[in-house]
C-alpha cells in the first residue's frame, strides 16, 4: 500500500478589521449614538468610551443607542451595553435601545436578556 501525501494548500489571509462607525446624534432632549459595524473585543472600548464622553458633560434625561447597524454581536457586546447601561443610570440618564439588529436580538435573546434593555 503506498500512501500519497497532497501538499495542503496555503490557507488564504483572511484578514478582517474591526472597523465601529459611531455618530452622536441631538434629538431634541434626547442623546443618540448611532453604532455600526462589529461590537466585539476590539470595539467595545470605543462605544463605552464615547458613552462616557456624551454622558459626563450634561445631564442628559434620555441615551439611545441606535444599533440598527450592528454587524457582529458577541459575549463583549454584552459586557459593553451591561456597563453602559450601569454607568448611565449611575448618572441619572436612562439608556433606550433603538432597532437591534437580528444578531445583536438573537445574542440577547440566547442569553436571556432581551427584556433587561429598554427597546423601542
Amino acid at each position: 500500500m503506498s500512501v500519497h501525501q497532497a501538499p495542503h494548500p496555503a490557507p488564504s489571509e483572511i484578514t478582517r478589521q474591526s472597523i465601529l462607525s459611531l455618530a452622536v446624534v441631538a434629538e431634541g432632549p434626547v442623546t443618540v449614538v448611532e453604532v455600526r459595524g462589529p461590537i466585539d473585543m476590539g470595539t467595545v472600548d470605543l462605544l463605552v468610551d464615547l458613552v462616557d464622553r456624551v454622558t459626563s458633560g450634561r445631564p442628559l434625561p434620555v441615551l439611545v443607542l441606535d444599533l440598527s447597524g450592528v454587524s457582529f454581536f458577541c459575549a463583549a457586546g454584552i459586557t459593553a451595553l451591561l456597563t453602559v447601561r450601569r454607568r448611565v443610570a449611575a448618572r441619572g440618564c436612562s439608556l433606550v435601545v433603538r432597532r437591534p439588529s437580528r444578531i445583536t436580538v438573537a445574542v440577547l435573546n440566547m442569553v436571556g436578556l432581551r427584556d433587561e434593555f429598554t427597546t423601542e
